[in-house]
C-alpha cells in the first residue's frame, strides 16, 4: 500500500530559495547604481569640446580647435589726446568789441606775456557790441588755425571760426603778419588771464584809463 498522497515528484518552495532571489535583486540594483556613478564621474572629467572659429571666451581666451591662446580684451582708448598748443606762426590781433574802453591793449599785453606774438590792438565794428568773445582766423593761412585754437583754449574754450574779408574790425582786413583776431566781448573785457582761467589773480583787474 502506498502512502505517497500524490507522488514523490511534487515539492513545495522553501524559504532559502526566496531569500536567494532577494539577494540577487539587491546586488543587481547596487551594481547599476555604482555603474551610473562611475560613468557620470568619467563624463565630468572629460574636457568640453571647443568649437573652431576663434570665439572669444569669457576669460579673455580665443579657442581654436582643442587649443586656446590668451589675448588681451580690447577695452578701447583710455586717454584723450591733449591739444597741442601753438603760440607762434602768425600774429594775434585783439579787437575791442565790448562796451569798455582800453581793454584791447590790456589783453594784447597779457597775450604777449603768455607767449603769443601780437600786433597792434584795434577796435571792432560789431553793432551792438559782442556779449561773448570769439576768435576768428584766416582759413587761407595754414599757420592760423593752430594758433586760433590755442588762443581760444587759453581763454576758457571760446568759439573759433574762419572768416573772410570784410572783417568786423576798423581796417576790415587782416593786419600785416596776422591771421588771427580776438573779438573781445563784454564777457572777457577787463579781465586778466588768471581771472579767466580761474587762477588766483595777482595783476590788475581794471583796464587802463582812456
Amino acid at each position: 500500500m502506498s502512502n505517497d498522497f500524490g507522488g514523490r515528484g511534487s515539492r513545495t518552495p522553501t524559504a532559502s530559495s526566496s531569500m536567494g532571489s532577494g539577494v540577487a535583486i539587491f546586488v543587481t540594483a547596487v551594481a547599476l547604481v555604482l555603474g551610473f556613478l562611475i560613468l557620470r564621474k568619467v563624463n565630468d572629467s572629460t574636457p568640453a569640446a571647443v568649437s573652431p572659429g576663434g570665439t572669444e571666451q569669457t576669460d579673455g581666451t580665443t579657442g581654436t580647435g582643442d587649443t586656446s591662446v590668451t589675448v588681451p580684451l580690447d577695452t578701447g582708448p583710455t586717454t584723450t589726446a591733449a591739444l597741442v598748443q601753438v603760440f607762434t606762426g602768425t600774429n594775434v590781433q585783439v579787437a575791442n568789441s565790448s562796451v569798455q574802453n582800453g581793454v584791447a591793449k590790456m589783453m594784447t599785453t597779457a597775450l604777449l606775456g603768455a607767449g603769443f606774438t601780437t600786433t597792434e590792438a584795434t577796435n571792432g565794428t560789431a553793432d551792438p557790441k559782442l556779449t561773448t568773445s570769439k576768435v576768428i582766423y584766416n582759413a587761407d593761412d595754414p599757420t592760423a588755425k593752430p594758433v586760433a585754437d590755442t588762443l581760444a583754449a587759453i581763454l576758457g574754450g571760446i568759439a573759433v571760426e574762419p572768416m573772410s574779408i570784410p572783417l568786423p574790425v576798423q581796417s576790415g582786413s587782416w593786419a600785416a603778419g596776422s591771421g588771427v583776431i580776438l573779438l573781445l566781448g563784454n564777457d572777457l573785457a577787463g579781465r586778466t588771464l588768471e581771472q579767466i582761467q580761474g587762477v588766483t589773480d595777482t595783476g590788475t583787474t581794471q583796464p587802463p584809463a582812456g
